[in-house]
């Protein structure tokens, strides 16, 4: 067997891969972003609902509009916080902001369809690569108003591990299509 620069032997590593509590962990971990992504997703889709969303029985989820929105984050952090970058500023102020309704309703879908694969482990790697991009887009958006340099982060990361270890694999529809198609690149 042969070792890395850590010190790590290769059976090691993919002992790891292998084990069934890895496959279990990556597939709740992914079940739980597809559940986060689908619920704020369908609080932008669908009218409030009292004590499903936007504000539920332990914290609230980003709705369409209202105090803790889509609308209300780009309204505080990229307008009222002035964002250092000019040009994606005037695309806020100029085009997403009076364009809002179609903009969030399409926002809402995209998280409901990242929510819905990553929950069915289906297209996962796609799905957790356009769910790390929208976080990715949030913490661009804050990153200069004295915000928890993490804040985001914690979302982005995790999602990218998701879709760098194909996480639909274990125990997702990725698996049953990739027995078929040797090519699937869930």
């Amino acid at each position: 067997m042969t070792e890395d620069s850590s010190g790590m032997r290769r059976a090691d590593v993919t002992s790891v891969v292998h084990d069934p509590w890895f496959g279990r962990a990556m597939a709740a971990l992914r079940v739980f972003f597809g559940i986060v992504y689908f619920h704020n997703g369908i609080a932008k889709v669908l009218p409030a609902v009292p004590g499903l969303w936007p504000d539920t029985p332990v914290g609230f989820v980003i709705n369409a509009t209202g105090g803790r929105s889509a609308r209300s984050i780009l309204e505080f952090e990229v307008i009222t916080q002035a964002h250092p970058i000019e040009p994606y500023r005037l695309l806020v102020e100029q085009v997403i902001l009076p364009n809002f309704g179609p903009f969030v309703f399409g926002l809402g879908l995209v998280e409901m369809i990242v929510g819905i694969l990553l929950i069915l482990g289906l297209a996962t790697s796609g799905a957790a690569v356009v769910g790390a991009l929208m976080a990715l887009h949030l913490q661009f958006a804050t990153l200069w108003n004295d915000k928890w340099i993490y804040e985001y982060s914690v979302e982005w990361v995790p999602l990218l591990c998701l879709a760098a270890f194909r996480a639909g694999r274990w125990h997702g529809l990725d698996a049953r299509i990739a027995a078929t198609r040797a090519r699937w690149p869930g």
